[in-house]
């Protein structure tokens, strides 16, 4: 067997790569509000299996440099341990991959914290800086993780910013509101779970409910008033983030098209302080933009 590369003993922190021309819009996702990331695909083997909580990592964009400069834009901790990606086909898990192929090849996520840099460390001020052998360096194609070694690291971080605090010993939920592209979906499903509660709390007791999110028709929860009758179908989204940006499946939007009372309920921040944003389905339409197609091509 090969003596493997990294160690205990001589990793300095893992270094994901980002390549924003031909696998994931991070120029899209931070222009729609993006300001983290809290979980990235990695290729199986010993280093995604020696990745634990709380080591330290970098967010590395390759690429040409004509729509993100080269180098790096965050660095962070991992929260939690790799875990598998499901069978979930759910649409919006496609988020802001360029390369629907990659994503649905993809096998292990692994959850970090990595705050996003208003500009990058480029390529040019690290090599500057004297760091000139990193492995992401010599070998821009390669799968990840990627890897500093401490002696590397000390020298990088003459030029980079301070790292987030330790994080605490069992696993940060964390979604980004960004879309389902970065975040499992088990994870994702725990904040639906969240948004779900969070939407029935805020009808209240003057109104009946009844859950047919596994139905697929267009919206998750069904509700009627006690008094009025009158009837809402609302499709909920739970982000994590701020910002209400989410994505609507091609049956969401033919429900919101035809279906009277249909209502989106957006629900922010759902991890700390859950707040229900509610849309008509004409806001919800008038918003809404073709983000990915699906053609089914003849074979011959």
């Amino acid at each position: 067997m090969a003596e493997r590369a990294i160690t205990e003993d001589n990793l300095g922190a893992w270094l994901i790569k980002c390549d924003p021309e031909t696998k994931f819009d991070l120029p899209g996702a931070m222009a729609d509000g993006m300001d983290e990331i809290n979980s990235w695909s990695v290729v199986p083997g010993y280093r995604a299996d020696m990745m634990a909580p709380n080591d330290k990592i970098i967010l590395w964009v390759s690429g040409n440099g004509r729509r993100m400069t080269r180098g790096i834009w965050g660095v962070g901790r991992v929260t939690g341990q790799v875990e598998p990606e499901d069978d979930d086909d759910y649409f919006s898990d496609i988020g802001y991959w360029l390369d629907k192929q990659a994503r649905d090849a993809v096998e292990l996520f692994v959850p970090v914290d990595i705050p996003l840099l208003n500009a990058a460390v480029s390529a040019d001020e690290i090599a500057a800086s004297g760091v000139t052998d990193l492995e992401v360096q010599r070998m821009a194609i390669g799968s990840n993780p990627s890897w500093v070694s401490k002696e590397q690291l000390k020298l990088l971080e003459q030029v980079l910013p301070g790292w987030t605090d330790d994080v605490p010993d069992q696993e940060t939920i964390t979604i980004t509101g960004g879309g389902a592209g970065h975040g499992s979906p088990a994870k994702n499903a725990i904040v639906e779970a969240i948004a779900m509660a969070a939407v029935i709390e805020h009808y209240g007791d003057e109104w009946t409910y009844d859950d047919v999110s596994s139905d697929k028709v267009g919206w998750d929860i069904t509700f009627k008033h006690t008094r009025s009758g009158e009837i809402v179908r609302a499709e909920v989204k739970g982000l994590s983030g701020t910002k209400p940006i989410v994505f609507l499946t091609a049956n969401e939007i033919r429900a919101a098209e035809n279906q009277v009372g249909w209502r989106l309920a957006v629900v922010t921040s759902a991890l700390n302080s859950p707040k229900v944003w509610h849309y008509t389905a004409d806001q919800a339409l008038d918003v809404a933009k073709p983000y990915v197609y699906k053609a089914a091509l003849p074979s011959k």
